[in-house]
């Protein structure tokens, strides 16, 4: 479903830079969220329910590092190089 590989602005959907747009990362964030989150995928196999688990923290992490400035230059510098 997700793609790990994916830096936190692919994953969700957003230009890599600075400035963001803050309405469109929440409904980026919510619009994964409702797909990932383990509460959909809890009549799946265990190995599947972890998957799960891994992708919804992969997009919590990812919008808290983006919606919080500071963090997002931190990230965006990491990005760099």
């Amino acid at each position: 479903m997700i793609d790990f590989t994916l830096n936190h602005f692919e994953l969700l959907g957003l230009p890599v830079r600075y400035a963001i747009d803050a309405k469109g990362l929440d409904a980026a964030y919510r619009e994964l969220q409702r797909s990932v989150h383990p509460d959909r995928h809890a009549h799946l196999p265990e190995t599947e329910r972890r998957l799960s688990m891994q992708w919804a923290t992969q997009v919590n992490e990812a919008y808290r590092t983006l919606r919080k400035p500071l963090l997002r230059a931190h990230y965006l510098l990491r990005l760099a190089g």
